[in-house]
């Protein structure tokens, strides 16, 4: 086991999930940033990315006319960020690896989303994505039961 036990979190499977290692596999592509995974009493993960703009308009050869909001519902990059997360993850177990993601705005400290030391703070990310996060499971009851569970588990 490899993270911060806090940070552990359990499926509605029953299976445990340590979020660290995850976020590092996930965080090696070239294509993300940065990157927190959720799924504390659902029925699978789900990822937070911050996309590395500059690289993925470089890799599908986009020049800087297209916004970064147009790039966020567009099919190609979806896909070349999936099939890279596919890669990355491949020596992770099949539950651990994240069935959707959404893109976010960068974390930082400005925004209460890094402490000082630059460590992401998961609880508050989730918090502020809670809508995002719900949307990625179709639903809105159980986001606010998972996150005042989740808070527990992390804070």
């Amino acid at each position: 086991m490899t993270g911060r036990l806090k940070e552990q979190y359990k499926l509605e499977n029953g299976k445990y999930v340590c979020p660290t290692p995850i976020e590092e596999a996930i965080g090696m592509s070239r294509f993300v940033m940065q990157v927190v995974l959720c799924g504390a009493n659902r029925p699978h993960n789900v990822a937070l990315l911050v996309p590395d703009w500059v690289a993925i308009r470089a890799e599908l050869g986009i020049d800087g006319s297209i916004s970064d909001d147009d790039l966020v519902n567009d099919e190609e990059v979806r896909a070349l960020v999936k099939a890279d997360i596919e890669t990355k993850c491949s020596k992770l177990k099949k539950f651990e690896v994240p069935q959707e993601f959404a893109f976010v705005a960068p974390f930082t400290a400005a925004n209460n989303m890094l402490t000082p030391k630059m460590s992401i703070r998961r609880h508050m990310v989730i918090r502020e994505y809670k809508d995002v996060v719900a949307s990625m499971y179709d639903d809105d009851v159980v986001a606010s039961a998972s996150d005042g569970s989740s808070e527990n588990q992390v804070a």
